[in-house]
């Protein structure tokens, strides 16, 4: 649960982020709290990746800050990491020829830790990570994050294209997690599956924040979340709506 008056643990101000001289994200601002689920949403193309991207350090911003903990973030995705930012890219970031055991040995927490979280895994600890399902590696992938107990967690299409039972258990992880305390960013495809775990939404499109709220609130303007996703992809034609890859 938030914190209440909790000082924000990451919080972008007024960031504009780009690839070469295309900007993505135009003066976008958004904070993430202890203990609280914040939800991205937008059609393909809003800036939802770039915003995790420019949060964790992998992007540089053209203008604007990114604090955490009140303090300019360091720069630099090692350096973030090592200061207690977790960042779960849509691409799963496992290694295939390797075992459950050897990817879990990897992170920043220990395989007993991240089998405390997630003790499905514990059957599966030798056996190649590319012989799994995607699911497993998913679990594999938010346990091994949260085990080495992150300050904050960023998480890109976590369920996406996932079997409901698995997705269920991993936003029950997530829950969790903020329940702990760990502020928690995600992007999730689908608008209300996100109202079910997130505390906080934000919509974005072309870059901006359009529509902010509880996830009480936006549970009445769901008609507005879709107009704002319909204008989106009539603006841009590759854009769709609960898309990916922006």
């Amino acid at each position: 649960m938030t914190q209440t008056g909790a000082e924000p643990i990451l919080e972008a101000v007024g960031l504009e982020v780009g690839y070469g001289h295309l900007p993505v994200l135009k003066g976008l601002s958004v904070a993430v709290r202890p203990g609280e689920i914040v939800a991205l949403l937008g059609a393909n193309g809003a800036g939802k990746t770039t915003t995790l991207m420019a949060l964790s350090g992998v992007l540089t911003p053209i203008s604007g800050s990114v604090r955490l903990d009140g303090r300019p973030a360091p720069e630099g995705l090692h350096r973030r990491a090592d200061a207690g930012v977790a960042l779960i890219c849509e691409d799963r970031s496992v290694f295939m020829g390797l075992t459950c055991r050897e990817n879990l040995r990897l992170g920043r927490g220990g395989v007993q830790e991240s089998l405390a979280l997630m003790p499905e895994l514990e059957p599966l600890l030798d056996r190649k990570v590319g012989l799994m399902s995607g699911g497993e590696q998913q679990m594999l992938t938010l346990a091994r994050a949260l085990a080495g107990s992150p300050k904050v967690l960023l998480a890109d299409e976590l369920t996406l294209g996932l079997a409901p039972l698995i997705v269920a258990r991993l936003l029950t992880s997530l829950r969790a997690a903020a329940d702990r305390g760990v502020g928690v960013l995600i992007v999730e495809e689908r608008v209300q599956r996100a109202l079910q775990i997130a505390d906080r939404v934000c919509v974005l499109r072309r870059g901006e924040i359009v529509i902010e709220g509880t996830a009480a609130e936006m549970g009445s303007r769901l008609a507005e979340i879709e107009a704002s996703y319909l204008s989106a992809a009539a603006d841009e034609p590759g854009a769709t709506i609960g898309g990916h890859g922006s």
